[in-house]
């Protein structure tokens, strides 16, 4: 929302994607690898070929099944080399309905500069999406709720990679990247004891509920999108000085103008993960973030790992799933507290009976 990337994007060596793009060294010294692997299996197979031909003539079709699994091999490898060609990119793309054409030049740059780089990282890019299925339902939920594009969903993972405990140089925070006046005008709790943009539920509902008004304003989706990231009063200022509605039109702050482009690639990649060589089994991905939230009122100073053992959890499972409480002992007030969905009835039970905390 801000302009800037939470700190977990500078991994490494890597940079951020609002950083210059720094080349594909990595891609192509993988793609010399397996094309030298591949002209090695070639030249082998070759080179037994004549001296067998007539062994495997007599054993009857065994080199035509030789031939045929030679290029099943061959097929494979150049799949693994050509995953981030751009010859199987559509010509045009979609996003909250809007058509956007790769066929101008200066369009399909700024898509490919985003869509190259994050290709290059091949670990990243799985990460986001095994994070993608882990928080989908829940965000898609409150998309669907909302009656909002579904393809807001590919925004979240733009500013903050899905990462609850993001936390960027301007200190914008949690999964969509609320700065703190942003975020309290959205209805967010923002106090020394809590802070909810780290709440995955309520910060969701408070950014859609941002966006929608950002629609309402300019009514178009892109504008809204980069009035997200750069500030509603940038997007008019821009607008009014240059003769123009049209995102792509728009002369902005050079995060903004690739903002949405990074969405676009974002979407692309994991909306067809299998062709770029994202395969994954059930076993290895992240468990669904599944919780119903209960308001409680705190009677008395009440120690957080108090409300875990409520839970039958340990304290850091209870903070993984309730980021937005930020002391070890909460002082009395209101507070709302994310139970997984199994543990919902026990947590009320045991809240009946308690001398800390009362159901609201």
């Amino acid at each position: 929302m801000t302009g800037t990337q939470p700190s977990e994007l500078n991994v490494g060596n890597k940079v951020s994607p609002a950083s210059p793009p720094t080349g594909r060294p990595v891609t192509s010294a993988y793609r010399s690898l397996l094309w030298t692997l591949a002209l090695g299996v070639i030249f082998l197979f070759s080179a037994g070929l004549s001296s067998d031909a007539q062994v495997n003539n007599k054993k009857g079709g065994s080199l035509e099944k030789r031939i045929a699994d030679l290029e099943q091999e061959n097929a494979i490898l150049r799949a693994m080399v050509d995953f981030d060609h751009t010859d199987t990119l559509p010509e045009n793309l979609l996003l909250c309905d809007r058509k956007i054409p790769l066929t101008k030049d200066d369009t399909r740059e700024r898509f490919e500069r985003e869509y190259f780089q994050l290709l290059e990282n091949r670990g990243l890019m799985t990460i986001l999406v095994k994070r993608y299925l882990k928080y989908a339902g829940l965000i898609d939920g409150e998309i669907q709720r909302m009656a909002l594009p579904s393809d807001l969903i590919y925004l979240v993972i733009a500013e903050s990679y899905l990462n609850p405990r993001a936390v960027s140089t301007a200190n914008a925070a949690g999964l969509w990247q609320f700065i703190k006046d942003t975020g309290k005008r959205e209805g967010l709790q923002i106090n020394d004891c809590v802070d909810e943009r780290y709440n995955v539920k309520r910060s969701t509902r408070a950014a859609l509920s941002h966006l929608k008004k950002l629609y309402s304003e300019f009514g178009d989706w892109f504008i809204a999108m980069a009035a997200y990231n750069a500030g509603p009063g940038r997007l008019r200022e821009a607008i009014d000085n240059q003769g123009t509605r049209d995102f792509l039109d728009l002369y902005l702050p050079e995060e903004t103008e690739r903002y949405i482009f990074r969405v676009m690639a974002v979407k692309e990649i994991i909306s067809n993960r299998e062709r770029y060589g994202i395969r994954l089994y059930e076993k290895e991905l992240y468990r669904p973030v599944m919780v119903s939230e209960v308001s409680i009122e705190a009677v008395r100073e009440v120690p957080a790992l108090t409300l875990a053992r409520y839970m039958d959890l340990s304290y850091k499972a209870f903070r993984d799933l309730n980021l937005h409480l930020r002391k070890y002992r909460l002082p009395k007030g209101i507070y709302n507290i994310n139970v997984p969905h199994e543990k919902k009835d026990l947590f009320l039970k045991r809240v009946k009976d308690s001398a800390y905390v009362i159901l609201q």
